[in-house]
């Protein structure tokens, strides 16, 4: 004979949590053509915009490109003035189902969950170093050419030779060398792209270029 248990009878509010106020907080999602369709979620809360920011640019762009999910890739995010990314982070923190990976003077990294299933997960990272007047100054900042890929959910904004390099895998560093270059060119290496010739041996003859490691995971630092 089968017996059901219910464990707040049992237990009473010993073990109860009361939920936060907002993790039912409803999310209206819409569908942006250049993100792939697992993604759309924490894109609402951010709500990108061509024109005036804020602008979505970098690695998690890359995945969406080539019809990826982000993964556990980063959403950086990309502001036009300092209270845009306040209002991105307020948004985000405002529905309650997140916490803040990390927060310093160059960006504000958030784990936000779904409402509906509480293992899908994104790492949104609003940069707060430095602001932006568009898109094409982002991704112009950016120092491998594959990096050179953004979007505000509707359009893509690419370098010259971005697409030629997605599509044969090429890793092309853009000159002066950023200070992590050695970091960056073992890291999307791994990711299958073929560092284009000279590349080492720039990087190996370069005193900027160093394996530089530091408590923050971003790649903010990428984009200045």
């Amino acid at each position: 004979m089968s017996s059901v248990f219910d464990f707040n009878e049992i237990f009473g509010s010993a073990v109860a949590t009361p939920p936060h106020p907002n993790y039912g907080k409803a999310i209206d999602v819409v569908e942006f053509p250049t993100i792939h369709k697992n993604d759309n979620e924490p894109i609402n809360l951010i709500w990108p915009d061509i024109n005036r920011g804020p602008w979505i640019a970098g690695g998690a762009c890359l995945r969406w490109f080539q019809g990826q999910p982000v993964g556990e890739n980063d959403i950086d995010v990309f502001c036009a003035n300092a209270k845009q990314a306040a209002d991105i982070i307020d948004n985000i923190k405002s529905y309650g189902r997140y916490s803040t990976k990390f927060e310093s003077e160059n960006a504000v990294t958030l784990d936000y969950w779904s409402k509906e299933e509480y293992n899908k997960r994104w790492t949104v990272q609003v940069i707060t170093k430095r602001y932006f007047s568009s898109l094409d100054e982002i991704i112009n900042n950016f120092d491998i050419t594959v990096c050179e890929i953004g979007t505000a959910g509707n359009e893509w904004k690419l370098g010259p030779f971005t697409a030629r390099d997605i599509r044969e895998r090429n890793l092309r560093f853009k000159m002066p060398l950023q200070p992590d270059a050695l970091k960056r060119l073992t890291k999307y290496w791994t990711y299958g792209y073929r560092p284009v010739e000279g590349t080492i041996e720039a990087i190996q003859n370069n005193p900027v270029a160093k394996w530089q490691f530091s408590a923050e995971t971003e790649d903010y630092q990428n984009a200045f």
